[in-house]
């Protein structure tokens, strides 16, 4: 069975949030005033990471640098693996930074993912700023995972996630992987999901998580 899986990246394959890390480990302070701006709601993610980038500091390879020491869960490679070997379409869809995504992947042997972030521009020997190709209207992420997840080819679909920026686009997709934040949401709303917390659990559970997919599709396409 063909199928879509859209995965997060930050706090689901990344063992940390990069931009945090990169904003801590290379930009001028300042950054942490539009973070808590986030928090209380007064700025949405597009706008309080855009600002953000523009303290970063550092040379290409001073960018590079730090993010080589980031990892992901080591589980993941074998997931993707299993997981396209029965048909998935995987595509890493993030409100981070897409320089940040491949660099990182690419360092754990992960290349040639389609991928939904925002956009790195390099403004001048250590500056830079960030673009967002996968804003929608109304929407206040830097990529809206909504609109992604609407603009998917008529297939079952499902989401992996962890967190806040994951939220809207659950309720687009016929099946959710959870973690974190995701999941305490998902139960509270009774959101049908499957809890996880290593992508080994996943690629174990593959197989029955295709049938409740296969299942869930149909459902959702009545309900809609």
């Amino acid at each position: 069975m063909a199928f879509d899986i859209l995965c997060d990246f930050d706090g689901t394959i990344s063992r940390s949030d990069v931009t945090d890390h990169l904003l801590e480990t290379l930009a001028r302070p300042g950054w942490e005033a539009l973070e808590d701006a986030w928090t209380r709601g007064e700025i949405g993610s597009a706008e309080c990471m855009a600002r953000q980038v523009e303290f970063i500091d550092a040379s290409p390879a001073e960018l590079d640098a730090a993010l080589d020491q980031v990892e992901i869960d080591p589980g993941f490679p074998a997931f993707l693996h299993a997981a396209q070997g029965l048909g998935a379409r995987v595509t890493v869809v993030s409100d981070g930074i897409d320089y940040a995504i491949r660099r990182v992947l690419a360092r754990h042997g992960v290349r040639g993912l389609a991928l939904r972030a925002n956009r790195l521009v390099v403004t001048g020997a250590r500056s830079y700023r960030l673009e967002h190709p996968h804003a929608a209207s109304g929407c206040p992420a830097g990529t809206c995972k909504c609109a992604v997840a609407g603009a998917l080819p008529a297939a079952p679909s499902l989401l992996i996630g962890d967190g806040r920026s994951d939220f809207c686009g659950s309720g687009a997709v016929d099946l959710v992987l959870a973690k974190g934040a995701l999941a305490a949401h998902c139960a509270e709303i009774g959101r049908r999901h499957v809890a996880f917390g290593e992508f080994c659990e996943l690629t174990a559970e593959l197989p029955a998580i295709v049938a409740l997919l296969a299942a869930e599709a149909p459902r959702r396409t009545v309900a809609a």
